[in-house]
């Protein structure tokens, strides 16, 4: 796993995100996520997707952005958008809470990786995932 702690993080997240980010929010657009949305983002690195989703879903909507170490994550000044310390292997997570749930580069960095992924699916309101075709 990348160290969150040295220096070169900050420009680790920027590049991913300015790698990713374009075509994370087509496919977000393409789902539908929109006003009034309840967003979990695991693994905020450097907070740009809780940030766009904040703007996205509105005063309406609420986004909870969590990661092992958000200290890089800077998007808390948004009124609907949460930052957390969040471990997805081991804490909890609110059950049927979340029209989203979104995870880009996290589970292949974990060992436990099924059972963080069976905790995400469990976090939807609804149990249906959206599959790129």
């Amino acid at each position: 796993m990348a160290d969150h702690a040295g220096r070169e993080t900050e420009q680790r997240f920027a590049s991913l995100e300015s790698c990713w980010d374009p075509v994370t929010i087509a496919h977000l657009d393409r789902i539908g996520a929109g006003a009034g949305w309840s967003c979990l983002e695991i693994g905020g690195g450097g907070g740009s997707l809780g940030a766009w989703l904040g703007q996205h879903v509105g005063p309406s909507g609420s986004v909870l952005v969590t990661d092992i170490d958000p200290r890089w994550i800077g998007v808390s000044t948004a009124s609907n958008v949460e930052v957390r310390r969040h471990d997805i292997v081991d804490d909890e997570l609110d059950e049927r809470g979340f029209d989203l749930v979104h995870a880009r580069l996290v589970l292949l960095h974990l060992p436990e990786r099924r059972r963080a992924l069976a905790k995400m699916v469990a976090a939807l309101k609804a149990r249906r995932l959206a599959v790129d075709r």
